[in-house]
């Protein structure tokens, strides 16, 4: 991200015959600071950023950037200064998975009697799920805070999968919303409830696929095989082929992001067995969207972080073709997934091509971690910028995509 805006900076200022010491007079700072900024030493302040974008007059491109540096600027300094307040930590997992792994399962299931309110709460959390899905968590974040400060008390003790669910949703939609920190802090919540009532399979899916998807991405792909590793342990009489599957994706993701290719190959490998011997009829219903669309995601995105750009852009290509229309984020996401990797491989005519396409998915969608995912696509062409059809597409994303969400806690 940093790299991007610095490069940024470099293109506006260059196309308008300004020298770093220009540019630093016209916004009062010295031009070792735009030097800085300019080759990703230095993140930049609010003030340098909106500055720039007007003497350079930018029309908002680097404007647009600022959520998306804050959030860096955050989990830079989280994992200097062990700064607690916001953002993901990921020792504070540590604890209340260890309980987890402690805590006696459930010696059988406990049937509760499905009351009108439990049978509307179940029917407002699917309702909001394929909101989510449409619209992103701009949209239905704030029905769903408003929700779970009224009800989870009294859900997690009529209902307490419910209760888990609505929080695993409120988790997902503060990814989405760049909150890293209160999506963490939601999760946890879950897994205490599902510890508490010794539901091991739903407990293991929190820990292996929401906090180590969330553990990867804030950039922390050790702590998400660490957590992988915990579920699938945790979980050795429990957890059903789809939900082993589930588990080793985010295993394979982790292995990625290492650069372990044998080790990623090895979890491919799993996943693949692990669904080859599921039975739709057996799997809890919470699985059952783990799909080939998922999985082809998950495998481009493998992919991708290894360098494999062909396979990426295979599978991405797959995902997209596999999701139903009223998966947007997702669309969004995965087709910008696979202009990056057109991109890297130096495809530039499809990558723009696609880039239209991601950005047409996203223009509805109120979703930080989508426009994250576009600014990085119109990063890996940043090296062509001087073409004509990459500079058509980010004027295209100026003037489609919505505005920025904004973290604030």
């Amino acid at each position: 991200m940093l790299d991007y805006l610095g490069a940024q900076v470099r293109q506006l200022r260059t196309d308008r015959g300004l020298s770093q010491a220009d540019l630093g007079d016209l916004v009062f700072v010295h031009k070792d600071l735009v030097r800085k900024i300019e080759c990703a030493e230095r993140i930049p302040s609010r003030e340098f950023v909106e500055c720039c974008d007007a003497v350079l007059d930018a029309g908002g491109t680097l404007a647009r950037l600022l959520p998306m540096i804050e959030r860096e600027r955050l989990l830079r300094r989280n994992r200097s200064t062990n700064d607690q307040a916001k953002g993901f930590r990921g020792e504070a997992v540590d604890r209340p998975v260890l309980d987890w792994l402690l805590a006696r399962p459930a010696s059988r299931s406990v049937v509760r009697a499905v009351d009108d309110g439990a049978a509307h709460a179940a029917a407002t959390l699917r309702e909001l799920r394929s909101t989510d899905h449409v619209q992103g968590a701009g949209s239905t974040y704030p029905a769903l805070a408003d929700l779970l400060s009224r009800d989870l008390d009294v859900l997690a003790v009529g209902d307490p999968n419910v209760a888990s669910g609505f929080l695993e949703l409120a988790g997902y939609e503060a990814v989405d919303l760049g909150l890293d920190g209160l999506a963490q802090d939601h999760y946890l919540r879950a897994l205490r409830i599902m510890t508490q009532t010794g539901d091991r399979r739903y407990g293991g899916y929190l820990i292996a696929v929401s906090l180590a998807h969330l553990a990867l991405h804030c950039g922390d792909p050790d702590q998400a095989i660490r957590l992988t590793t915990a579920a699938l342990h945790g979980t050795t009489a429990e957890a059903t082929p789809a939900v082993r599957a589930a588990f080793r994706t985010v295993l394979a993701r982790a292995h990625a992001r290492r650069g372990d290719e044998a080790a990623c190959a090895a979890a491919l490998l799993q996943v693949d067995a692990d669904l080859a011997r599921s039975n739709p009829a057996d799997e809890p219903g919470w699985i059952a969207y783990f799909g080939e669309a998922d999985l082809a995601d998950e495998k481009a995105h493998c992919f991708f972080d290894l360098g494999l750009h062909e396979l990426a852009q295979r599978q991405a290509g797959e995902a997209v073709v596999l999701l139903p229309p009223d998966r947007a984020r997702r669309l969004a996401i995965d087709t910008a997934l696979h202009a990056s990797a057109l991109a890297r491989a130096g495809q530039v005519e499809q990558a723009t091509a696609v880039g239209r396409q991601a950005i047409d998915h996203a223009a509805g969608v109120a979703s930080f971690r989508t426009a994250h995912r576009i600014v990085l696509m119109m990063a890996e062409l940043q090296p062509y910028a001087d073409l004509a059809d990459v500079r058509d597409l980010a004027e295209y994303a100026r003037v489609h995509l919505p505005p920025l969400l904004t973290p604030t806690s």
